[in-house]
């Protein structure tokens, strides 16, 4: 009978006692005190008690306060207790939460205990930010060492680049982001300004700086006219006079020299600080890239279907580089142009003001000219990317349908394919090629014309002793100046409208759903679940290792097993639960409602959320550009060795019987090199993957070995065993494998078979973390096989059909013995019929498994070696009335 609960009833937790005060720096806040009734006499293993986090990640939003609960799991005899303090992620102290740090004190028998991490609410965008909590220093207990950290998500509720936008970027209409394009470009700007790290100050400097070139501009616009009019004018009597050294031409040019010359030194520096210090573009390209990267990863399925993998690259690698440059560092050469502007506006107006029309005349059609060609940009931009990234998708799905392509005879089909898609890219670059040259020809011409037509005016001027001849030369000079400053004033104004296209995509790619939100909010019901059930069983002792995984009329349109009968059941912690059935009746399909990966269409399933569940899919997975160490053991930088058993690995491998001597030459060899690595410098960081695939290193000694990547060299069987491994070496609470033995002969089915079986009764496989059994979690398997296929190991059958749904079922036999073999799973060459199994209303206590199993001294699995034939002694099967040895100071949970 599936347990039920109410998510909503909070009273009885809203009665726990606040926490005895401690010194911290972060608010405690009143802390639950879930308590069981105290032992009556100490237990010999008194301090043994285990503490961890009740979750390994927990979700809050930026508006709400991150409460944290630590669960205590033991005898909870006497009093302990244990520190913490928050560690910054990606999420930084003092800017998106208030760390800290403090003491958590469990009282006799109190089981729960929890405090509170205050998050700070801003109005800027950031995609998922996280920090993590770490507990230390247990004082009459003992750390569970994979839960002494835990990771709070912080969820965002910003958008990117304003919250203003909200009404246009709900639509998730790229051209609709295209009609309010200066709008969304504005809020970038002020976004990267005020947000982004560093960027404020650098701004402000670099604007005040290039003022310093704006000066020295106007300074040698008057230094030529001087050296024209009075310098080099002898026959004017009066120049003597207005000389810089009276009487002396010669010591005045050079004055003049010495001040054209002088002031480029304080200008090199300028350009050299402001190169060295005041770099931006790398901040806000870091800035976008992270958070595009991170939002990636947590798209739903739908969001993803939305970004293929090559608009992702595009994004990455061109939209970004060319938004930061075109969208934000252009303004600052727009400023210098504008300040250059205005200092050859001042010099007009004061040398010969009807000269100046040209300062009105270039603005005007500036702005004629951008908004009636800002559309016809922006479209044939579109079309362009459009272009590029049916180019790139093609490449990149080369990698995955050469072979394919190879074995049907398709690589001439395809290259003609590629060859036209080249084509009509070709057309759409040249489109905008043309408009581009037609683009650029604007303002020289107006240039051109301008100069023309005031030299014609000359004679008219200058004789006429309207202006000298030094400030017309300066003029004449100043024009063109000035059609080069509102040329590249054009070219700004381009290139932001250019920057508006990728500006847009990538608005909207920041602002796809995620699926933290759907995880928040399972993360919610299942801690509610826990606080409820561990409420109602705390009088009578019960713990975490005791919460049942449990299906509660659940059902899924999609499914044909599931989509007409709901599903109701309790799976205990530690039991192997094998999930049986014909081809396509939602095997599968329940172990991804089992890892999270899929919801219930109705009903749910709830699961405490301490436990770990890992979903191990039949197909093997590897991560292409990383080596054999780093896809066993998930790593991705140096700095991740320091939690890596590498023995253990080795043990795990030769137990799957993956010991062929390459392999272990290559895993030792990989370790070796990191070990050198972390050894050389242990702050090292070369980056996900940057130098774990050792392959490379060796490419120039074995370039006949290296034509491949190592996980080719695997057989069918080897990569799936290796997966297996990987997920032994993870060591989950929940491994839910699909087809874990399927397609294996005898001897690798029965060392497959034993390594799940050892993992279950011992907590984990070839684990020597220093706890004992009783101080691990328990651990449980649930895995699919074949309606036919026996496996007498397991404690639970779920039988899945179209016709009668999920049924569950007890095994015919506990733990069958077979002469000559280790008695773990029926041979597939003799395949038993399925004997009829009476549907099993009830399950078996958790700790009475492991109980059983202990006093039952059953040899571990890692024993038996698939050549030997041991006498395995089966352990006693308990029924559901009969009280456990070892844990009869616990309640039979589940009748």
């Amino acid at each position: 009978m599936a347990l039920s609960y109410n998510a909503g009833v909070l009273s009885r937790r809203d009665a726990w006692v606040p926490l005895v005060n401690q010194p911290v720096v972060a608010p405690v806040v009143a802390a639950p005190r879930i308590a069981a009734p105290p032992p009556s006499q100490p237990p010999r293993s008194r301090g043994n008690d285990v503490v961890q986090f009740l979750s390994r990640t927990f979700y809050y939003t930026e508006k709400e306060n991150a409460l944290i609960r630590v669960a205590r799991v033991g005898s909870l005899y006497g009093q302990c207790s244990v520190n913490w303090r928050t560690e910054d992620g990606s999420a930084q102290q003092g800017q998106k939460y208030h760390g800290g740090g403090g003491t958590l004190v469990f009282g006799p028998g109190e089981s729960l205990r929890s405090f509170e991490v205050e998050i700070i609410d801003d109005d800027f965008f950031d995609s998922n930010l996280e920090f993590e909590v770490v507990l230390e220093d247990a004082r009459n207990c003992v750390i569970e060492p994979a839960s002494a950290r835990s990771t709070i998500m912080i969820m965002d509720d910003d958008l990117f680049p304003a919250n203003e936008l909200e009404e246009e970027l709900k639509k998730e209409d790229e051209a609709g982001l295209y009609k309010i394009g200066w709008t969304v470009l504005w809020s970038f700007m002020r976004f990267s300004y005020g947000h982004v790290r560093e960027i404020r100050w650098k701004t402000n400097v670099v604007l005040l700086l290039s003022m310093l070139g704006n000066a020295y501009y106007l300074g040698t616009i008057f230094i030529r006219v001087y050296l024209v009019d009075t310098v080099l004018n002898p026959r004017d009597e009066e120049s003597s006079s207005r000389l810089l050294i009276p009487g002396d031409r010669n010591g005045t040019a050079v004055a003049l020299a010495l001040a054209w010359i002088l002031p480029n030194f304080v200008l090199l520096a300028s350009d050299y600080f402001e190169m060295a210090v005041l770099e931006m573009g790398f901040n806000i390209r870091y800035y976008l890239r992270v958070n595009l990267f991170r939002k990636y990863l947590y798209y739903t399925q739908q969001s993803r279907s939305r970004v293929p993998i090559q608009d992702l690259k595009i994004s990455m690698m061109d939209d970004i580089p060319e938004l930061v440059s075109e969208g934000y560092l252009i303004v600052f050469e727009l400023w210098a142009m504008l300040g250059k502007i205005a200092c050859i506006a001042f010099f007009m107006l004061r040398k010969h003001p009807s000269s100046a029309l040209p300062l009105f005349a270039y603005p005007v059609i500036l702005a004629i000219y951008l908004r009636c060609t800002y559309h016809r940009r922006l479209d044939l931009m579109a079309k362009e990317g459009e272009g590029q990234s049916d180019t790139t998708g093609v490449v990149m799905e080369l990698n995955t349908s050469r072979r394919l392509l190879s074995l049907y005879d398709g690589n001439s089909v395809a290259v003609r394919n590629f060859e036209e898609i080249l084509h009509h890219q070709r057309s759409l670059t040249m489109d905008l090629k043309r408009f581009q040259f037609w683009n650029a020809q604007v303002i020289p011409w107006i240039t051109l014309l301008a100069i023309g037509s005031y030299m014609a005016s000359s004679p008219k001027v200058v004789l006429s002793g309207g202006t000298s001849l030094g400030s017309f030369l300066a003029t004449v000079n100043v024009y063109k100046d000035l059609g080069d400053r509102f040329s590249t004033i054009l070219k700004g104004f381009t290139a932001l409208s250019k920057s508006i296209s990728p500006l847009c995509g990538i608005t909207l790619q920041l602002n796809y759903e995620t699926e933290v939100p759907a995880k928040k909010e399972v993360f919610q019901r299942r801690e509610s679940f826990t606080l409820d059930w561990l409420t109602q069983h705390a009088p009578s002792g019960a713990s975490l290792d005791d919460i049942p995984i449990v299906f509660m009329d659940a059902t899924i349109v999609h499914s044909p097993s599931m989509k007409r009968k709901a599903f109701s059941a309790e799976a205990p912690q530690g039991s192997i639960i094998q999930v049986a059935g014909h081809h396509d009746v939602g095997k599968m399909t329940l172990l991804q409602l089992i890892s999270g990966h899929l919801s219930p269409s109705t009903g749910e399933v709830v699961i405490s959320p301490h436990l770990e569940i890992l979903y191990v899919a039949h197909e093997p997975l590897f991560i292409q550009n990383a080596g054999l160490f780093c896809n066993l053991h998930m790593i991705s930088t140096v700095d991740e060795m320091g939690g890596v058993n590498i023995e253990r690995g080795l043990r795990i491998l030769r137990r799957l019987q993956l010991d062929k001597p390459w392999i272990k030459e290559m895993y030792e060899s990989e370790a070796a090199a990191l070990q050198e690595v972390v050894e050389a410098s242990p702050t090292s960081d070369d980056g996900m993957f940057g130098c774990l695939a050792e392959e490379e290193k060796g490419e120039d000694e074995e370039a006949d070995e290296d034509s491949d990547a190592w996980f080719d060299r695997l057989s069918t069987s080897e990569r799936v065993r290796f997966q297996l491994a990987r997920a032994f070496v993870a060591n989950p609470h929940v491994l839910a494998i699909n087809r874990p033995v399927q397609d294996l002969d005898d001897d690798m089915r029965q060392a497959v078979l034993s390594c799940m079986k050892e993992f279950t009764q011992n907590r984990g496989l070839e684990v020597d973390d220093g706890l004992d059994i009783q101080q691990r979690r328990p651990r449980t398997i649930i895995f699919t096989t074949a309606d036919s296929v026996q496996i007498d190991m397991v404690d639970t059958i779920w039988r899945l059909s179209a016709d009668s749904g999920v049924v569950v079922e007890r095994p015919p036999k506990a733990f069958a013995m077979q002469a000559g073999a280790s008695g773990l799973a029926t041979p597939a060459t003799s395949i038993t019929p399925r004997h009829p199994c009476r549907s099993m209303p009830a399950v078996i206590s958790p700790r009475q498994q492991s109980d059983v199993a202990m006093s039952a001294r059953i040899m571990p699995a890692t024993m038996i070696s698939p050549r030997q034939q041991p006498t395995v002694v089966p352990p006693r099967m308990i029924s559901p009335g009969e009280q456990p040895g070892l844990g009869s100071q616990r309640p039979q949970f589940f009748p």
